[in-house]
């Protein structure tokens, strides 16, 4: 049995969080080579479409989840910290898409300094660094997500209360994306806000579901004995593994065909509703149970262990770096469309030069530390 005890008795790292944001650092990274290096055939194969509808029901869910899990456990969960990480993050999206843009244009100049220009090319040049420069990615979700969590901290809003307003922006999203205007600027801010009109990748408001959700999840776990999580996790990761299934098998049955379900899963992962939310987080907790049991097998291999601990630590930095590897790649290849099997390939150099990249500047960062 487990019992929620009044103090909270669990305050210190959870193990299962490290391999959940490690595995799923990996499933960004494949996803993305799709996203940035695939040609129309990759893009629309049933490859691409079945792993990214298989993606769906965690992805930047799980990441924001994640995001609200942590910043119960971190050191610096005082509102005004919280405002400091939130703008900072928003600080990296910017500096993000101008090192993005700046990958592309470097890249591809060597490309035709070298080899001469393509042809046709320099047409998709401009439209990929059309698209890097308001390229909305998770850091500006994440960054708002931690200016709203420090309101509620200032606030002292009790945990039901984050529990209620999880529901009511699930209930919500799906109306607010219909705010779309006839003013360009206005239309960007309003579509990155809620995405309604779909041109920036992300949208911030509906994602604050998952961010809510784990914050709560996070506060309960600090209140379950180390040694009693196990039965925690069994009974519900069963109670939420079956949800997450009858959940996912009425998605398939609602929306029979591979591009049928992937459209319908694309739409919702970019403004997602309350059953999504309710799919997704049941999903979510099932993979954290799921974490839990398979510890001790994933312990036993200290390089696969200690990798996804590495990937976990950094996921930020690493969530950055890999997508700039990506347009460089794009940008040398002089934007040519990659097959199904080149992405995969692709996917694994990535991740590895994404790995040694990231460990070349915080080796460099900490000898610049040392010196001071």
């Amino acid at each position: 049995m487990f019992s929620l005890r009044d103090k909270e008795v669990n305050v210190g790292r959870q193990r299962e969080l490290d391999l959940v944001k490690g595995f799923l650092m990996i499933m960004i990274v494949f996803i993305h080579s799709f996203q940035t290096l695939a040609g129309m055939e990759a893009a629309t194969s049933n490859v691409y479409e079945i792993m990214f509808a298989l993606f769906m029901p965690t992805g930047a869910c799980l990441y924001l989840f994640t995001m609200g899990f942590g910043s119960v456990f971190t050191r610096h969960s005082e509102p005004g910290d919280m405002v400091k990480n939130g703008v900072k993050l928003l600080l990296y999206q910017g500096l993000s898409n101008l090192c993005y843009a700046a990958a592309i244009v470097v890249s591809f100049f060597i490309r035709n300094l070298i080899t001469g220009e393509v042809a046709g090319s320099r047409e998709i040049y401009h439209e990929n660094l059309y698209a890097v420069l308001t390229f909305v990615n998770i850091f500006f979700i994440s960054g708002m997500c931690y200016l709203v969590l420090a309101l509620y901290r200032k606030l002292g809003v009790k945990l039901s209360g984050y529990i209620i307003s999880a529901v009511i922006v699930g209930i919500v999203s799906p109306f607010t994306k219909q705010l779309v205007t006839d003013n360009a600027a206005l239309n960007w801010i309003l579509d990155m806000t809620f995405g309604g009109k779909g041109e920036t990748s992300f949208c911030f408001f509906p994602y604050l579901s998952y961010v809510f959700l784990g914050y709560v999840f996070g506060k309960v776990i600090r209140r379950i004995p180390e040694n009693e999580k196990g039965n925690f996790y069994k009974k519900s990761g069963i109670i939420c593994g079956v949800t997450a299934a009858v959940w996912f098998a009425g998605c398939i049955i609602m929306y029979p065909g591979v591009e049928e379900f992937f459209n319908y899963m694309l739409e919702q992962y970019r403004t997602p509703g309350l059953m999504k939310v309710i799919g997704s987080f049941c999903t979510i907790m099932f993979v954290f149970a799921l974490s839990f049991f398979i510890m001790p097998v994933v312990e036993k291999w200290k390089f696969g262990y200690n990798k996804l601990c590495y990937y976990s630590k950094q996921i930020s930095k690493m969530y950055a770096v890999h997508i700039g590897v990506y347009f460089a790649i794009a940008g040398f290849a002089a934007f040519y469309e990659f097959s199904v099997k080149e992405c995969l390939i692709w996917s694994v150099a990535v991740l590895v030069i994404t790995d040694l990249l990231v460990h070349g500047y915080i080796i460099i960062e900490d000898k610049i530390k040392n010196r001071k």
